[in-house]
């Protein structure tokens, strides 16, 4: 008869409430034994960032399609800008933070991810039913109930496509060392270049990002692009010197908050091109100088007198900051 291990209790005398938890874990796939790298922390910033840009695009403009369907509803305490921007933040700033750690819980963590964002989606929607009981306006309360659902399937999309886990790693989940005079090879899905003068010097640099985070950068700069023809009918060009004007918040936020978080991931990737190639570092650098010249130019338009000069400047670094996130795709 075979011994047992010591300190390991059999199947049969193990306590109802241990296999009610290891059935749990089983059926959620939490094994905390993954097989697969970790996604990178600048992607996992990165997608963030973007989720929270597009969900409050998202909102704004849910919130404006549903004031022209239903009249009845303009003015509803729940549509201010403030009241559903900050909990859209809190909210994606939560699921940003979680995603890393079902990574590191679960060998399936994509399929845990999104049972959990359906799961928090109806638990959102209890406060929206109970609004509903109070006698709060039907047509209002479904459009929050829209906001809750768009929220959950942007960020789930872009923290599992632009932030995703890796390769699977080796059984013993350990990197291979490096041989002298070897160069690992690079994966097909990097986009760095590799320098004549890096070849003959002997040295070959890693590329700094792979490609779906210039094309993510591409994409964002044209939604700010695209944000702002759109600011320029909802805010008026001759309002008074103001911050925040007093019509066309809403997209005047989306546009200043999108414009400051793609000036946050464009210093990011200066510094994480630094070491990559030549055509990697000049695409980092002519994007984030024309992030720049269109964050003087949105300055500047704050104040009338200048209104006309800081549009211009963001129409030019626009199409700079475009251009440059282009050359590392297409270089």
């Amino acid at each position: 008869m075979a011994a047992e291990e010591p300190g390991v209790l059999p199947e049969s005398e193990m306590s109802r409430p241990q296999q009610l938890v290891d059935r749990t874990r089983a059926m959620a796939r939490i094994d905390f034994a993954p097989t697969h790298a970790q996604p990178a922390t600048s992607r996992v910033v990165l997608a963030t960032a973007s989720a929270i840009a597009a969900s409050l695009l998202a909102d704004a403009l849910l919130v404006k399609a549903g004031t022209a369907f239903f009249p009845a509803t303009k003015g509803y305490a729940h549509f201010r800008f403030y009241d559903y921007g900050t909990l859209t933040v809190v909210g994606v700033l939560a699921a940003g933070a979680s995603w890393p750690i079902f990574t590191r819980i679960s060998s399936a963590p994509r399929w845990l991810f999104a049972r959990l964002a359906v799961l928090v989606t109806l638990v959102l929607w209890l406060p929206d039913a109970w609004l509903l009981a109070k006698g709060e306006p039907g047509r209002a309360v479904g459009v929050l109930m829209t906001m809750h659902l768009a929220i959950a399937l942007i960020t789930y999309n872009l923290l599992v496509r632009v932030a995703p886990v890796g390769a699977e790693l080796s059984p013993a989940g350990a990197e291979i060392a490096p041989v002298a005079g070897v160069v690992p090879p690079i994966e097909a899905d990097d986009l760095g270049r590799i320098d004549a003068g890096d070849v003959m010097s002997g040295e070959v640099r890693a590329p700094a990002t792979r490609r779906s985070v210039w094309i993510a950068m591409a994409c964002g700069v044209g939604l700010e692009f695209v944000i702002g023809i759109v600011a320029l009918f909802a805010v008026p060009l001759g309002r008074p010197d103001e911050w925040l004007p007093s019509k066309g918040e809403a997209v005047y936020l989306v546009h200043s908050l999108l414009g400051a978080l793609l000036g946050f991931a464009a210093v990011a990737l200066v510094v994480r091109a630094a070491r990559s190639d030549r055509l990697t570092r000049i695409g980092a650098r002519i994007g984030a100088g024309g992030l720049l010249v269109g964050m003087v130019g949105g300055l500047l338009a704050a104040y009338h007198p200048d209104r006309v000069t800081g549009l211009g400047l963001m129409l030019v670094g626009a199409m700079a900051a475009g251009f440059g996130y282009l050359i590392p795709i297409v270089g």
